[in-house]
């Protein structure tokens, strides 16, 4: 069991809600100091509802990973704002109740109450952050996990939800495996595959490159609404040319990469599968000599609005000449990083460990012997995706195969 003591460091917290819920209202964090560690203002009036994005949640960083760049274009399908408005009645009673079997330390009651009411509002970060602590005091630390990473992937990492739910994952680190999933939130949206529409088609060309105009720097978002249509006329892919320094075991380095990724499908995350056929293909990887602004690869996201858009995916080769004996490894933390980017993790990792990491982590030779033969995806990553699959998106990409 979790030490009691522990348990009356929100004591303070606790007999501020009392009086906050008695009309199940609750207020908007704010940046004064903490209380007793959590950010409440004593003066506000906000529901529960409007929590969620209440601070800071709409974040937009630059998108340079080891010098890789995700450039984001428009999607498929967009989902509307998932917060919802002000908590019905039905909802403002189970937040109550809920509060007050957390109130008499009865958790185990309270995480299933949470849990209802995440149900209704699975975007409010507040109901998501104390499912996550009643559920941990419960000891019920799988369910505790799940919510926590979900508030920290749905919040901006200036937002005091985030921060208070990487603390609880922090000062409770040897329970949650010293996890630290990372913000997913790109100007207050989260964007993602949609699961129910087939696998994700995936091709990787063998050596080709765009033709001039699209090629490495000079492709744009915008470009890539006249590619589509490119894409499907007869010889198009039949007379591309084949890039510079091109390696023939690259593509399946690529798709080595990649499939650091294969467990998303045991996971119920989502599916994805290799094709033969480009046209068929929902994700389509090309090779450029080189990819400009100090990035080794970009992804571009589907664009809304148009017919049969795709992700569109290029790799540079000149870095890779020069890396010579570790290009091998240095490639597949490439195509995983990016194929972290096509499968929706638009922000990157504070952490230099991850595989969607912001900036590169410098290694020994020896290091990279023995790093080169293991998957550059680690459980924060994991996590990450997890969460942001287990959330309602603002945008959601669909597969060719479901239009």
């Amino acid at each position: 069991m979790i030490l009691e003591t522990v348990r009356l460091r929100n004591c303070l917290v606790l007999l501020s809600l009392t009086w906050l819920w008695s009309n199940a209202l609750l207020p908007l964090p704010t940046s004064k100091p903490l209380l007793c560690g959590v950010p409440f203002s004593l003066a506000g009036g906000a529901s529960l509802s409007d929590i969620a994005l209440s601070k800071g949640d709409g974040f937009s960083g630059a998108a340079l990973a080891k010098g890789r760049v995700a450039s984001r274009g428009k999607s498929a399908k967009r989902m509307g704002n998932t917060v919802g408005d002000a908590a019905s009645p039905d909802l403002a009673t189970m937040q109550k109740q809920a509060l007050q079997c957390y109130m008499q330390r009865n958790y185990v009651e309270a995480a299933k109450l949470f849990a209802e009411c995440v149900k209704k509002k699975p975007r409010d970060a507040s109901l998501q952050y104390y499912l996550g602590t009643a559920a941990l005091y419960a000891d019920d630390i799988d369910t505790a996990e799940h919510a926590l990473c979900r508030v920290v992937v749905m919040t901006s990492p200036e937002s005091d939800w985030n921060k208070l739910a990487l603390k609880t994952l922090t000062d409770w680190k040897r329970q949650f495996h010293s996890i630290k999933p990372y913000s997913q939130l790109e100007n207050g949206e989260l964007m993602r595959w949609d699961k129910s529409k087939g696998p994700i088609k995936v091709w990787i060309a063998d050596g080709l490159q765009l033709p001039p105009g699209y090629v490495g720097p000079e492709l744009t978002v915008e470009k890539c609404r006249t590619l589509y249509s490119l894409f499907d006329k007869p010889g198009f892919f039949e007379h591309l040319s084949r890039v510079e320094h091109y390696v023939p075991t690259y593509a399946d380095i690529v798709r080595a990469g990649i499939n650091d990724w294969a467990w998303v499908a045991a996971e119920g995350i989502i599916k994805y599968e290799f094709v033969d056929d480009p046209r068929k293909a929902d994700v389509l990887y090309f090779w450029c000599p080189q990819s400009g602004a100090d990035s080794v690869g970009r992804t571009y996201y589907p664009w809304t609005g148009v017919s049969r858009p795709r992700a569109i995916v290029h790799v540079e080769t000149d870095y890779l000449r020069k890396w010579g004996a570790r290009a091998p490894s240095e490639l597949r933390q490439t195509s995983a990083h990016e194929f972290g980017h096509v499968l929706g993790l638009q922000q990157h990792s504070p952490a230099l460990d991850d595989v969607m990491a912001g900036k590169g982590k410098t290694i020994s030779w020896r290091e990279c012997a023995q790093y080169s033969a293991a998957s550059p995806v680690n459980r924060n990553d994991f996590v990450t995706l997890r969460a942001l699959y287990e959330l309602p998106p603002d945008v959601l990409f669909e597969t060719l195969g479901s239009k």
